[in-house]
């Protein structure tokens, strides 16, 4: 079974004995799976007897009608309500000249049902659970085609293993799970099942949190824990639900750590215990192969001291982004030379770490971020305005201001000075943003340092 046939009956809740069985008052038919994939819209539609059904979101606008036909000025409003709808999470019902609207909405995405006026609620709150898991999959759409993708190669990721033993063990527990993996800046969220928020991928993880302790192999396996991530990641789980935390073994030390959201936060139990253990081990060759092939490709582009990229990292990384726009940030730690010459050169090599950890944590997974110079690091935001850029690094220079670094049990103050640049705002070609950001950066360090500077918008971008 693959991938995408996993999250049609796992996460969108897709499987036949579901969203093709009777339910009461609703009149269906069975829809042969084809060969090619489920028409989702389709099966939406007809297991809830709906006049039609919609889908729209980043890089998708889907629409399935029944064979009665719909007016276009209805479409048209259901689509103005569902691009109204995508600025929040939520869900609703609405009465429309044409019938009974059922909407929902999620991560910048929403699907709506056209039922009919005199639906029942029992029908519109089952209609408003089969939106919800139709748009739980959908978000998952570009994961999964990653990992399918992966499947057919020779050479595994490690971020596509650790997906796939994610949803393995999901399949075989029927809980949420969370794969993390060490890399060079920490230990970070590689694969989360369909359960999970798939914002936690690439997460980096609280540093002495449990999944980072026993992922490092400075844990063993541990019972009902009941943050794992640590507690800067709660919000991207359903409360502090207990987990069980277990390590991926590895020839002689840990190759990643997996959690399970079981009831209790125990290890699984009964024939369930025996195939969990035998996924993890199944896993660990390969994971550890691919770590291997991952380290080794990335040698000449990272930085030995805080493992983030280094400039010939940050120049390839950025030119592979597919974008028509993006920030860059350049930042500078302030006063750096006076805390060498007063602390010494381990001083400077741990600020130097603790700033590193804090820009990652402060970025999406999408973002790069990389040390260019001594004391200077720069921020690649694919797809980020010039005011995002800038929110952006305020919020790291307070959050540096108000961090908790320290030299030989004393806290230190750390400040750094920030320099934005924004193509197509500021720059009419990417090659443009870095002497722009340097030139900010040099405006915030004139100004006084501890500062945000941002680049002049071009003129173009003004007209």
């Amino acid at each position: 079974m693959t991938i995408v046939w996993i999250a049609l009956a796992i996460g969108a809740g897709l499987g036949a004995g579901y969203w093709l069985g009777r339910r009461p008052g609703v009149v269906r038919q069975p829809l042969p799976l084809p060969s090619d994939g489920p028409p989702l819209l389709e099966w939406v539609l007809r297991a809830n007897a709906a006049h039609a059904a919609w889908l729209i979101g980043p890089g998708t606008q889907e629409a399935a009608v029944a064979a009665r036909g719909l007016a276009d000025a209805l479409d048209e409003a259901v689509h103005a309500r569902l691009e109204q709808q995508r600025a929040g999470d939520g869900q609703g019902i609405e009465r429309l000249e044409g019938g009974t609207l059922v909407y929902a909405s999620l991560d910048g995405r929403a699907a709506g049902l056209l039922l009919d006026e005199g639906s029942s609620t029992g029908e519109r709150a089952l209609a408003q659970r089969d939106l919800a898991r139709l748009l739980d999959y959908d978000r998952w759409r570009p994961v999964l085609a990653e990992v399918t993708k992966q499947q057919e190669k020779t050479d595994e990721t490690v971020d596509s293993i650790a997906i796939r033993l994610a949803h393995q063990l999901e399949r075989m527990a029927g809980v949420e799970v969370c794969v993390a993996v060490p890399h060079a800046t920490g230990v970070r969220v590689a694969g989360v099942s369909l359960r999970s928020d798939r914002r936690l991928l690439g997460t980096l993880l609280e540093r002495g949190s449990v999944l980072d302790r026993v992922a490092m192999g400075r844990a063993d396996a541990m019972s009902a824990v009941p943050n794992p991530l640590g507690k800067t990641t709660p919000e991207r789980r359903r409360g502090a639900d207990p987990a069980f935390v277990c390590p991926i073994p590895g020839d002689q030390a840990p190759l990643g750590a997996v959690a399970l959201w079981t009831p209790g936060g125990g290890e699984p139990t009964g024939p369930t215990l025996a195939d969990f253990r035998r996924a993890i081990e199944a896993a660990g060759p390969r994971l550890q192969n691919a770590i291997e092939r991952r380290d080794l490709a990335e040698a000449a582009l990272r930085d030995p001291l805080t493992g983030l990229l280094n400039r010939l990292g940050l120049d390839e990384v950025s030119g592979l982004i597919g974008t028509t726009a993006a920030a860059l940030i350049y930042a500078d730690i302030d006063h750096f030379k006076s805390l060498n010459d007063e602390l010494g050169h381990p001083a400077g090599d741990s600020a130097l770490v603790h700033v590193a950890r804090l820009l990652l944590q402060a970025v999406r997974a999408q973002d790069v971020v990389a040390r260019i110079g001594g004391e200077e690091f720069a921020l690649w935001l694919p797809g980020a305005p010039l005011e995002r850029g800038r929110e952006v690094a305020e919020r790291i220079r307070q959050a540096l201001a108000w961090s908790d670094w320290q030299w030989q049990g004393s806290r230190r103050p750390l400040s750094a000075s920030f320099g934005v640049a924004a193509w197509p705002e500021t720059a009419a070609t990417r090659e443009g943003l870095p002497a722009q950001a340097d030139a900010a950066l040099y405006e915030a360090k004139r100004g006084g340092r501890d500062r945000v500077a941002v680049a002049p918008r071009s003129q173009s971008s003004n007209s």
